[in-house]
């Protein structure tokens, strides 16, 4: 790194720390249970500065925190899952096998997109700890989270790399006033759950305590196999909050964020001709911390300034049973550090310019990489509002990225609101999104020690297979020459489309409807190179081929029939294809082979069905009771995923036969709590009440399973 990159680094670092400055942000607006009431949500995503969900023009979805508690669920995963578009999706290269461990975990795929392509903020920050190019959410414990903002679309022109599909941003409690927050969790599988929470504020200052303990033995599908479906684990989560008011003008926000897992692991390895039982464990780190300090210079100048830092850690090794020995071990290590200044300038609510400068500088080492990698990165934003006759909500932004691997990325968006009449409204908006190749991609060395085959990143592909002919791995007659040289890869880009509108009938029922598109170029796709190592295994490598486009619609009505009773209902269309394949079928050079019949044919476009773990129809349905008087709350939710493409069974390596899919489902859960005068609260709970399985393709539902919660809310306890 340069002399002037340290001076810069340094000069941000002094900035962020000794003269943070912006104005304090409001306490968001709790809706109560009634999850119809959104006309006065505060969302802070797509703006990054406080505004009225009725004033964005961009799709937004925001979960509140009464919806979260009403669940009974424990991990911000499942709350997600629940939600209209938002789909559960394990590892993107092939899903993980019964008795053997999946350091992956879930992700949300949105409009179609892996999880890849979707930031996850914590408090407007980004989480880091991908594997796989998944963010595991399972290790985000919900019993401290305020709500919930997703962004459906690109939101690259305000938030960088990784936001081409959209953000998903967890809002933490702020403090409000002095109370004492008990919780205990029970469910199936052995699974406890035990969270505190304590608020403290005294003058000018406030202090919010937050910890959690989750474990849970795990569970098995299948007691043919050796080993469990989904290991046991245990993990443990803090947070703490410091609020502190130096005037009216100046307030500072700290805060800071630990999580804690081990995961047992027990399976069987082959290392001859028997398999051999191994078990060991993976430990998981990950810490954050955010130093902010706010200052309004008046009513039309307000400046922030932030300071982050978060690092991630993953240690794991197995031992064979019989003897003790080490059979493998792996870790990854991952830090970032980001300070940023942001500028908001303007009075009124839909005037503003947001602008803003930062520098990213993360590292990260792990045994799949030849050494320790590092990049650096620069970026500015703006976006700017105008309200024109208090109808037209015009919004222009972009940003700049000057990255240190890459060109410089240049990403615009434009976004308009129109109120047709009081009820009705209707807003569309276009941009463009990236997403940087990941280290995994450009630099991974990994060789997987059960199997046997090889993945190289773009950027260690000559190395590679040099390193592997030399050590007798490959063939001395392969000629390799034609693979050597440079393999940088390019950055994934988009272009989003969203159209839409919002209708409301005497503040009983809202209907809203969003259209969309996404067209994402270069995207990296794995391939295998056209020879393979002497035992018979593959080896792949990253590189910019394919074309893809996601497109549908989602539509949300959601209903008051009385003061007890509301319902929500949301569905999703997804059609979502290669445009290489599709020009391939149409040229005529996409061959397959029956199975069974060994009979071939070309496939043609009526049977290609698109991308794989992509459903074309999801839904579901939200039932709410609230008995106010009496205390009484009670919910059933019901979510349903169409059929969606698995696994390749006739050697195209497309989606285009029947026998590819995984049937479509239903997903019933309920639950039902009472609230006494005193603070305290009992909730019991049911999920997956159809007790629907699938062993092989679906490892991450465990059938029926039951829960009960208990709650204590003791104010004024300091």
């Amino acid at each position: 790194m340069t002399i002037i990159k340290k001076n810069i680094i340094l000069f941000l670092f002094v900035f962020a720390s000794m003269i943070n400055m912006s104005f304090a942000q409001n306490a968001i607006h709790d809706t109560g249970f009634n999850e119809l009431k959104t006309i006065n949500e505060v969302t802070v995503t797509t703006t990054r500065t406080e505004k009225s969900i009725e004033d964005i023009p961009f799709p937004i979805q925001v979960i509140s925190k009464k919806f979260i508690q009403q669940t009974g669920s424990q991990k911000l995963i499942d709350i997600l899952q629940q939600q209209t578009g938002l789909i559960l999706s394990d590892n993107p290269l092939g899903q993980s096998l019964q008795g053997y461990p999946n350091p992956f975990g879930s992700g949300i795929q949105l409009q179609g997109l892996d999880p890849a392509y979707t930031l996850i903020l914590m408090d407007g920050e980004p989480l880091t700890g991908r594997n796989a190019g998944i963010l595991n959410l399972g290790r985000i414990a919900v019993g401290n989270i305020q709500q919930i903002e997703v962004i459906k679309g690109p939101a690259t022109s305000l938030y960088g790399s990784d936001a081409l599909a959209g953000v998903i941003n967890v809002i933490t409690e702020k403090p409000k006033n002095n109370a004492t927050i008990l919780q205990l969790n029970q469910a199936s599988n052995n699974t406890w759950g035990i969270t505190a929470n304590q608020t403290i504020i005294k003058n000018k200052l406030a202090l919010q305590f937050f910890a959690n303990r989750y474990s849970s033995s795990g569970y098995d599908l299948d007691n043919a196999i050796y080993g469990k479906t989904i290991d046991p684990l245990l993990n443990y989560s803090f947070s703490v909050k410091l609020f502190y008011d130096f005037t009216k003008k100046i307030q500072w926000q700290s805060s800071a964020r630990l999580f804690t897992q081990k995961q047992f692991n027990n399976y069987l390895v082959f290392t001859g001709s028997l398999p051999v039982a191994v078990d060991g464990d993976s430990k998981e780190i990950d810490g954050g911390f955010n130093n902010q300090l706010f200052y309004n210079f008046s009513n039309k100048l307000k400046i922030i300034s932030r300071l982050y830092l978060t690092g991630y850690q993953n240690n794991a090794e197995v031992f064979l049973q019989t003897d003790k020995q080490l059979f493998d071990k792996n870790f990854l290590h991952q830090f970032l550090v980001k300070p940023e200044i942001q500028i908001e300038i303007g009075e009124k609510r839909n005037q503003k310019m947001i602008t803003g400068i930062g520098y990213n500088y993360e590292t990260i080492e792990a045994d799949r990489y030849s050494n320790k990698k590092y990049f650096n990165a620069f970026y500015c934003f703006l976006q700017k509002e105008w309200l024109l006759k208090n109808k037209l909500n015009i919004t222009i932004g972009g940003r700049m990225d000057k990255h240190s691997l890459y060109a410089i990325q240049l990403n615009p968006k434009l976004a308009l609101a129109y109120k047709v009449a009081p009820h009705l409204s209707i807003a569309g908006s276009i941009g463009t999104g990236f997403k940087a190749p990941d280290f995994r991609q450009q630099f991974l060395y990994f060789t997987n020690s059960l199997v046997g085959y090889t993945l190289l990143g773009a950027n260690e592909l000559s190395n590679g297979l040099l390193q592997l002919k030399q050590q007798g791995q490959i063939d001395q007659s392969i000629n390799i020459n034609g693979f050597l040289g440079d393999h940088t890869l390019l950055p994934e880009k988009s272009i989003g489309i969203n159209i839409g509108g919002k209708y409301a009938l005497h503040n009983k029922t809202h209907f809203a409807i969003n259209v969309f598109r996404n067209d994402i170029n270069n995207l990296i796709d794995r391939y295998n190179l056209p020879f393979t190592k002497l035992n018979g295994q593959a080896i792949y490598s990253y590189v910019n081929i394919n074309t893809v486009f996601t497109q549908g619609y989602d539509v949300t009505v959601t209903h008051s029939i009385n003061k007890q009773f509301s319902f929500n209902l949301g569905y999703q269309y997804l059609d979502a294809k290669d445009k290489n394949i599709l020009s391939r079928i149409k040229n005529a050079e996409i061959i397959k082979r029956d199975p069974v019949t060994y009979l071939s044919s070309y496939v043609t476009k009526d049977q290609y069905e698109g991308l794989f773990n992509r459903s074309k129809h999801t839904a579901n349905l939200q039932v709410f009771y609230f008995q106010k008087e009496k205390g009484w709350l009670a919910n059933i939710r019901a979510n349903y995923r169409g059929r969606f493409g698995y696994s390749d069974i006739n050697g195209d390596n497309i989606l285009d036969d029947d026998r590819e899919y995984v049937n479509g489902y239903v997903l019933i859960n309920a639950a039902i709590s009472k609230l006494f005068k005193s603070g305290f609260e009992i909730q019991a709970g049911v999920e997956n009440l159809l007790n629907h399985k699938d062993k092989d393709r679906l490892p991450n539902l465990p059938g029926i399973t039951y829960l009960i919660n208990c709650k204590i809310n003791i104010k004024q306890l300091f």
